[in-house]
C-alpha cells in the first residue's frame, strides 16, 4: 500500500502515480528568465518564487532568454534540474529593425496574433516545450503572463496552472500604429484569451482586482497567487539622506514611462514649492525613453543600478503613481521589503492591502505630493513608516508561504486526476 498526496491509502492493484515515487516534477513556461534580480517586475517575481519552489518540487525551464543571460545559465547557480533556454536574440537595429518590425505586424495583420504574443510565438519555443515534456518528463507545468497561454496545446494533457499578470492584456500593448491599432490589438488579445484559457487546468491572477475580471469574461473560477518578494533580514539604513524621492522600473513596460513623465512633471514641481532642495531619481533600464526629463528641475536619471539596496538606502521614500496597466506593482513590493515607505495611488497599490503609514494612497497630485513632503520634512517619521514596511513584508510577502500555496494547488490538481 502507498498514499497520495494529501494522504488517502491506496492498494496494491492501483498503479501509483509518478509524483508519489519520486520528487515532484514542475515546468515553469515564461517568455523570460525567471531571476530574483531581474531588472523587471515579472522576471524578479517568477525568479523569486521559484526559488522558493525549488524545496519542494525539481523544476524544469522553458523559456526566451537574451545573448547576455546565456552567460548567466553558465556561470550562475540556478534553482532549475533541466533548462531549455530559446535564445531571443538581441534587439535589432536599422535595417534588421524594420524587417523585424514588418514580420511581426504581418502576423499582427494577416495572423491576427496580438503583438506581444507574436514576439514571444517563435518555433523554437514550441519545439522546446514539447522537447522538454518528453524529456523532463514534467507532473505538471506552471505557465507565467499571457503570452505563455499560447504554448498550452504543447503540453498535451499534462496538468497545466496559467498564471495571468494583467487580467488578460499586457500592459505593454502599445502598436505605434495609432490608437485604431492599439483598439485592435486590445480585440486580438480578447480574442486570443477566449481561445487558449480554457486549455489550462486551472486560472490565477495576481491580484484580485484581475481574478475577478478574468472570471466574468471566461465564466470559470480564477484563484490568486499572491506577490512575493525577497525580503532582506534588516530594513535598510537610511538616517541622513537627503529630501529624495524614486521612481523606478523597466521603462521598456509602457506605464512606467508614462507614469515616470507624470512624476516629475506634475508632482515634484508641488513637492520643490514646499521643499526646494527635493529630487526626484529616476531609475530602471532603458532609461534613454525617459532621458528628456533629465532636463527639469530637481530630476535626475540615474539608469539601471545593478544594487537594489545600495539605491534604496539612498532615498527617503519611493513615489509610484501609476495610470496605466493591471497586475500588481513589483518597485512598490521591493520598496517595502527593504523598509522604505511608499506613496502611491489606487492603481499604484493594487494587488496588496498595506496599512499607513508604510504605504500612503492618495489621488491628485496634490495630495500625492503633500504626502510625500510629509516624509521628506519628517526623517523620523520617514524612518518610522520604512520600519512598519519591513515589518509587513516580512509577514505578508515571504515566498515560502506563496511557494507552499502553488504546491497544494499542483497537488489538487493531480490527486483529481486519480
Amino acid at each position: 500500500m502507498w498514499s497520495d498526496c494529501e494522504g488517502r491509502p491506496r492498494h496494491c492493484g492501483e498503479s501509483p502515480p509518478a509524483y508519489a515515487l519520486r520528487p515532484l516534477r514542475l515546468l515553469i513556461v515564461a517568455p523570460f528568465l525567471p531571476d530574483p534580480s531581474a531588472a523587471h517586475g515579472g522576471g524578479s517575481y517568477v525568479g523569486t518564487l521559484c526559488e522558493a519552489l525549488q524545496h519542494h518540487a525539481e523544476l524544469g525551464l522553458v523559456a526566451h532568454v537574451r545573448p547576455d543571460e546565456m552567460v548567466h545559465l553558465r556561470t550562475r547557480t540556478w534553482p532549475y534540474r533541466y533548462v531549455a533556454p530559446v535564445e531571443a536574440g538581441e534587439r535589432p537595429r536599422g535595417a534588421q529593425r524594420l524587417a523585424h518590425q514588418a514580420h511581426m505586424l504581418l502576423r499582427w495583420g494577416l495572423l491576427r496574433q496580438p503583438l506581444v504574443a507574436a514576439k514571444s510565438n517563435s518555433p523554437g519555443m514550441h519545439f522546446a516545450v514539447r522537447k522538454a515534456v518528453a524529456e523532463f518528463a514534467p507532473d505538471a507545468a506552471l505557465l507565467e503572463l499571457a503570452q505563455s497561454a499560447q504554448f498550452l496545446p504543447d503540453l498535451g494533457n499534462l496538468p497545466t496552472i496559467l498564471t495571468d499578470h494583467e487580467a488578460g492584456v499586457p500592459a505593454n500593448t502599445r502598436t505605434d500604429l495609432g490608437a485604431w491599432a492599439d483598439q485592435r490589438d486590445r480585440r486580438l488579445w480578447r480574442g486570443y484569451v477566449q481561445r487558449y484559457y480554457p486549455r489550462a487546468s486551472l486560472l490565477q491572477a495576481v491580484t484580485e482586482e484581475d481574478a475577478r475580471e478574468l472570471a466574468a469574461m471566461l465564466g470559470r473560477a480564477v484563484e490568486v497567487r499572491p506577490p512575493v518578494v525577497q525580503v532582506p533580514e534588516h530594513p535598510v539604513a537610511r538616517l541622513g539622506t537627503p529630501p529624495r524621492v524614486l521612481f523606478f522600473g523597466s521603462y521598456r513596460h509602457d506605464p512606467n514611462p508614462e507614469a515616470a513623465a507624470i512624476v516629475a512633471r506634475k508632482i515634484l514641481p508641488r513637492i520643490r514649492a514646499v521643499l526646494p532642495t527635493a529630487e526626484l531619481w529616476l531609475a530602471g533600464p532603458d532609461s534613454d525613453r525617459i532621458a528628456v526629463l533629465a532636463d527639469l528641475p530637481g530630476v535626475c536619471v540615474v539608469g539601471f543600478q545593478p544594487d537594489l539596496k545600495a539605491m534604496l538606502a539612498q532615498v527617503r521614500l519611493v513615489l509610484t503613481p501609476m495610470y496605466s496597466g493591471g497586475g500588481f506593482r513589483m518597485k512598490s513590493l521591493s520598496a517595502l521589503a527593504h523598509g522604505v515607505p511608499v506613496v502611491t495611488n489606487a492603481l499604484g497599490a493594487r494587488g496588496l492591502r498595506v496599512p499607513m503609514p508604510a504605504r500612503v494612497v492618495a489621488e491628485s497630485y496634490d495630495d500625492l505630493a503633500a504626502a510625500a513632503v510629509a516624509l521628506l520634512r519628517d526623517e523620523n517619521a520617514a524612518a518610522v513608516a520604512g520600519r512598519a514596511a519591513h515589518a509587513f513584508a516580512q509577514q505578508h510577502l515571504a515566498p515560502a508561504a506563496v511557494a507552499k500555496l502553488q504546491i497544494e494547488r499542483v497537488q489538487a490538481l493531480l490527486a483529481a486526476r486519480q
